[in-house]
């Protein structure tokens, strides 16, 4: 069986000439590329906003964190400035 004779069952399967099946393949062939090459750049998109929000979401974390420590320690302050007794009168006059 030579390699002509293995080609031919697949080319006999089809009606239309060798000529408009190649162009039609081609199309079909650079259409599905292009349409993964936008589903690539739209996943490249969507990786690079993950990020982005991560990154953000980290940063606000953090800083809530700082600012609920800074509360604290105020809070903390305002007790010990409450709990204290009022200092005595002076007695100037």
């Amino acid at each position: 069986m030579s390699h002509c004779e293995a080609v031919e069952p697949h080319v006999a399967e089809y009606s239309s000439p060798a000529r408009v099946l190649a162009r039609f393949f081609e199309k079909s062939r650079d259409r599905w590329k292009a349409k993964y090459k936008m589903l690539q750049e739209r996943i490249k998109a969507f990786r690079t906003e993950l990020r982005d929000l991560h990154r953000s979401r980290d940063r606000w974390r953090a800083k809530a964190e700082a600012l609920e420590q800074k509360m604290k320690e105020l809070h903390g302050k305002l007790q010990q400035h409450v709990e204290q007794p009022p200092p005595a009168p002076s007695r100037l006059s």
